[in-house]
């Protein structure tokens, strides 16, 4: 485990430890065959050669690929994109420091103060759409080639997968390549007609619910398992802002959920914005309530909860309630 403990700790390494959070589905410190599947498969590659690239990770020979791992198998592999990486890690630190910090300034800045703000804010995100928009080009013409060149491979199918019994997964490469081409089509649209525009919005609407959705269907013939079921919980967080307090409130929430996102058994976070009665309302789906206790203690909350209190109109509301680990479909 040495070689992977330093792999972490070199510079651009922590992105992977994100990878690896999100492709182990149900937060038990392993990626399985079946969540490899899920997160890794591109539709290009078999399943022998993913079979292959799944024992050649896993040194350990266990079934299950640890962080350590993970991270040790793609530092040796990174070649040019090392540098890219370690400038995304620095990137990601130093936007969490200046969005806290410009949540704090913000309240109490002039009218061109907070103007220079919200254009800086902008300009950030125009700045980095220009840098997504050529690498996403590149990806997908890299795909559209393997695919072209590798016509006689059958791609890894969901009922190739040794758990027959398991919901069908599609490989996280390919929704999340849907996604944003929706994306993308909703960002060059807007001189498009209403009607068009709609549908684009509707479909990217509809990936999202398909992505995270909590699954209920066929619940009447769920199989009834003797002992202990394993369950994550959900939270919902109620903030009703005075009506001066919104936009201020909103930065500081962006904080916070750009922070706890990031955290060990954070599966999902969704915010609802009310914006007739001024309401947000948080949705945090947690592994175990253990982590999501942790995670009050955090500063992360602390901040959120302080320099909210003056902004609501009453005190927070939270709810929570438990729910089967089966019926969550994490991020693909």
């Amino acid at each position: 485990m040495a070689s992977g403990e330093a792999a972490e700790q070199e510079r651009g390494m922590t992105i992977f430890l994100d990878v690896f959070r999100r492709a182990d589905k149900n937060d038990d410190g392993f990626i399985s065959w079946e969540e490899f599947v899920s997160y890794f498969a591109d539709g290009v590659m078999g399943k022998e050669e993913l079979e292959t690239l799944f024992n050649e990770i896993d040194t350990h020979n266990t079934q299950n690929i640890d962080t350590g791992e993970l991270c040790t198998y793609f530092s040796h592999h990174l070649g040019d994109f090392k540098e890219i990486f370690g400038n995304l890690e620095d990137l990601n630190k130093c936007m969490t420091k200046v969005l806290y910090a410009t949540a704090e300034a913000y309240k109490s800045a002039d009218s061109k103060g907070k103007f220079v703000t919200r254009f800086l804010m902008r300009e950030i995100i125009n700045q980095l759409s220009a840098l997504q928009r050529p690498i996403e080009a590149a990806s997908d013409t890299l795909d559209d080639q393997a695919r072209e060149e590798r016509a006689d491979v059958v791609p890894l199918a969901a009922e190739d997968l040794k758990k027959s019994d398991q919901r069908a997964i599609i490989p996280g490469r390919i929704v999340r390549r849907t996604k944003r081409q929706v994306s993308s089509q909703s960002t060059a649209s807007d001189g498009a007609s209403p009607a068009v525009n709609a549908q684009v919005e509707r479909l990217a609407s509809l990936l999202d619910r398909l992505e995270t959705k909590v699954n209920f269907d066929n619940f009447r013939d769920e199989e009834v398992i003797h002992g202990e079921d394993q369950l994550v919980l959900l939270v919902q967080r109620e903030f009703v802002l005075k009506e001066d307090q919104t936009e201020q409130f909103r930065a500081l929430l962006r904080s916070y959920v750009d922070v706890t996102q990031g955290f060990r058994g954070c599966l999902n976070i969704s915010v609802r914005d009310l914006r007739a009665t001024h309401t947000f309302s948080l949705y945090e789906m947690w592994a175990s309530e253990v982590e999501y206790i942790q995670n009050c203690d955090s500063a992360a909350t602390k901040t959120l909860v302080e320099k909210s209190a003056d902004m609501l109109v009453k005190p927070e509301t939270v709810h929570s309630m438990k729910i089967p680990a089966t019926w969550w479909k994490g991020q693909v």
